[in-house]
């Protein structure tokens, strides 16, 4: 079960999502101030979105929210996620921001205040530094959290990420209900 760290009350939740194709799960737990996602973001099951301090959490497009991960806001500021990221099983990310085509593996750990930029992979069982700020294209890897620099996203890579995004939204769909009081729009949201 989660447990709240914050002294302060939780705002109430308002939810919206860019357009239809966001399949965000009923036994989903989120909570707290604004949350945005953009068009077709994937949240399944038992994985958990919360506002600590009541800053917004906004979701670009195409991201997948593997069951147990956790993604937590402790600031007033709004928490950017950018697009193409998947969070797996049971990682947990308290940072203050996320790039593009990024990669949290199982169990990996994205520590308050640390920022990842573009196309960056954090290992599964490994975490980053509180306040860390990881450049674009880092791969942190092995017992030790070493790091390395890897090539630019490729083609094959992006095509890969879509047709997981396609397979999860037909089989979730088939699989677990759709969380009510989610406004959705189409069109820019203010």
């Amino acid at each position: 079960m989660f447990t709240s760290y914050s002294s302060a009350r939780v705002p109430p939740t308002k939810i919206t999502a860019m357009g239809t194709e966001n399949i965000i799960c009923e036994d989903t737990e989120i909570q707290g101030g604004s949350i945005h996602f953009g068009g077709s973001n994937i949240v399944h099951p038992k994985s958990k979105i919360r506002n600590e301090a009541g800053g917004a959490i906004v979701f670009g497009n195409r991201n997948v929210i593997e069951e147990g991960a956790v993604i937590i806001n402790w600031s007033s500021e709004t928490l950017n996620i950018g697009s193409d990221n998947l969070f797996e099983v049971g990682c947990v990310f308290e940072g203050l921001g996320m790039g593009d085509g990024c990669v949290i593996e199982p169990k990996a750990r994205i520590l308050p205040g640390a920022s990842l930029g573009d196309n960056c992979v954090v290992g599964a069982m490994c975490k980053t530094f509180e306040r860390d700020v990881v450049p674009n294209d880092t791969v942190i890897f092995g017992g030790n959290n070493d790091r390395r620099i890897q090539t630019a996203r490729s083609k094959e890579q992006e095509v890969l990420h879509t047709k997981h995004i396609e397979y999860l939204k037909d089989v979730l769909k088939r699989s677990h209900p759709a969380k009510a009081g989610i406004t959705q729009t189409i069109g820019v949201v203010s």
